[in-house]
């Protein structure tokens, strides 16, 4: 009789006779049929006397099959007898009971449902009904799950991010035996923006992923590697016990970040610059194990050979002089210690004075004369770099304005070597306003930039040089010979000449060198582009230079860096 529909059951006692408890009974029926709910109605004992079509569906089951089953044998759930009885204990003292259960579906799969119960008393307080409603939150608990993997790792890359990272290494680092050590390492990814910039963001999304899971390959369990900036990562390693032992693993990583990436038709390859620093030798907190990784990441990037370096005492002493100059920096600029020197650079065949290269000075209190390669990492931690740049442009433009009531008729060629960076924000273009402002045109400057940096032809830095080249300005790119360099590129570049990098001119040049020399000089001069070779120092560089049909050269063979009070007399000359 208990496995008849509990619905039937009151329809019987009823006697048939419509009633408003009847009807009610009769609509809740319905109702019951299309709610996406499941419920289901119990005796007592938690014994299934009626069910709605969406309980069978979360179980998995029908009707006729659920029937006189006890709750708890409906599925293959995930929860022993003592997870029930305290649900069943809970019913008892509290009337209901609402939380998550488990059970292994059709496909093998893990279900989540919400089930809410409650009992339902008779007249004299005995339990005569227990109803269970239940809905299925499988998607929901997958959204949270992957909200919760957002919002602790990359969403690219799928590795962690900073935040989790600092988290993670606090957990490990309280774990560790007193005799145990962790190698944080800070990787920079060598040629990454030329890709990102000259095939599309596509293209280099997919080769961070791929590099990604490079790295995560070279990690092991309670390792973690993290995704830190656009193409900087953070791994930490465990188990290290010798120095040997940490750069041989780490000689293996660089290794496999150095070959090539296949994406479509392309073969890329990055390669990268690896710091290390250790817990507990060189710091306790994570912020400045990443300090000491990062510097030590500029100092293996600056190397020719290895690209792996350790944190050591002599970084550290570098790196509290980058710290106290980015302090200094300010009160620089504040108190008139930067000056500009100016290096004359001269035709070959008419031996005039087109031009003489700016180049930035700090005269430091207790340094010296502080140069520009020092200071300006320190300016950049400092985000003064814009504010140096206005500076140049300005005391440049000013020195003009006095050299040309002097009768000097030259142009000023500024070096933007190590202020590049800002060349990239459209902000930069009030430079313009500077010069003008002084009274001087654009036109009377020359820009010179590292072809490291122009050959990535980004978008905005495009820009920026073409807003230059419209007012005037001729552009220049520089260390061609030492820096990145192709020539397919050369042709679409706005520039105007090409500055040969003073490597070119070694005393010991043998005949690959003067052919390299030759077919850049021959290159630019097809293309129309002026050729100024660097740091001419010897006769013999001269002579080659005038073979090769160089058009202008410096150096120090011409002249070395002149105060600007010498600039106006300077009469150029060379021994033929």
């Amino acid at each position: 009789m208990e496995q008849q529909h509990w619905l039937q059951k009151v329809e019987a006692n009823t006697g048939g006779v419509p009633d408003i408890s009847c009807d009610s009974l009769l609509l809740t029926r319905r109702i019951m049929q299309y709610t996406r709910e499941g419920i289901v109605i119990m005796d007592a004992r938690g014994r299934v006397l009626e069910v709605n079509p969406a309980f069978c569906q979360h179980c998995e089951l029908d009707a006729s099959t659920l029937l006189g089953r006890h709750l708890t044998h409906v599925s293959k759930g995930l929860h022993n007898g003592r997870y029930y009885r305290r649900i069943w204990k809970r019913l008892q003292y509290q009337e209901q009971w609402e939380g998550e259960v488990e059970q292994i579906n059709r496909h093998g799969e893990v279900a989540t449902h919400w089930l809410m119960l409650r009992l339902i008393r008779d007249e004299a307080g005995l339990i005569s009904h227990i109803i269970g409603i239940v809905d299925n939150i499988s998607r929901l608990r997958q959204s949270e799950e992957r909200l919760s993997f957002l919002a602790h790792h990359d969403s690219l890359t799928g590795t962690a991010n900073r935040e989790f990272l600092i988290s993670w290494f606090n957990r490990i680092s309280m774990a560790l035996a007193t005799d145990e050590q962790l190698a944080l390492l800070f990787i920079d990814l060598d040629r990454f923006k030329p890709i990102n910039d000259g095939f599309g963001h596509g293209v280099g999304d997919r080769v961070l992923k791929a590099l990604a899971g490079r790295l995560q390959k070279m990690t092991g369990d309670n390792e973690i590697v993290a995704r830190i900036g656009g193409d900087e990562f953070v791994l930490v390693w465990r188990d290290i016990d010798e120095e040997s032992q940490l750069f041989e693993r780490a000689g293996r990583l660089v290794e496999a970040l150095e070959a090539p990436v296949r994406v479509d038709h392309h073969e890329l390859s990055v390669g990268a610059s690896v710091g290390i620093s250790l817990y507990p030798l060189h710091g306790l907190e994570i912020e400045t194990l990443l300090r000491y990784a990062d510097t030590a990441m500029y100092e293996a990037k600056s190397r020719s050979r290895s690209h792996i370096s350790l944190f050591d005492s002599h970084s550290f002493s570098r790196l509290k002089q980058r710290t106290r100059l980015a302090q200094e920096v300010r009160e620089a600029l504040e108190q008139q210690q930067l000056y500009l020197e100016y290096q004359p650079r001269i035709t070959l065949q008419h031996q005039t004075l087109p031009a003489v290269e700016a180049l930035l000075r700090w005269h430091h209190p207790v340094l010296g004369v502080v140069m520009p390669n020092v200071f300006l990492p320190a300016a950049r931690d400092a985000g003064l770099l814009g504010r140096l740049a206005e500076w140049v442009c300005t005391e440049a433009a000013a020195q003009l304005v006095e050299w040309r009531q002097q009768g000097w008729s030259g142009r000023i060629s500024l070096n933007m070597s190590g202020l590049e960076p800002e060349l990239e924000q459209l902000r930069i273009l009030r430079l313009l306003d500077r010069l003008r402002e002084q009274g001087v045109s654009p036109a009377d400057f020359e820009l010179e930039l590292r072809s490291d940096f122009i050959m990535r032809r980004s978008e905005s830095l495009m820009r920026v040089l073409t807003a230059f080249r419209d007012a005037g300005t001729t552009i220049y790119l520089d260390n061609v010979g030492h820096g990145r360099f192709r020539f397919d590129t050369l042709k679409s570049l706005p520039i105007d000449g090409i500055k040969l990098d003073r490597g070119l001119l070694s005393d010991s040049m043998d005949e690959f060198d003067r052919a390299v020399i030759q077919s850049l000089l021959a290159l630019a001069r097809t293309l129309g582009l002026t050729t100024v070779a660097c740091g001419v120092e010897t006769q013999a560089q001269l002579a080659l230079l005038r073979q090769y049909g160089c058009q202008q050269v410096q150096g120090a063979l011409v002249a070395s860096p002149l105060p600007p009070a010498q600039v106006p007399s300077f009469i150029p000359a060379l021994a033929e």
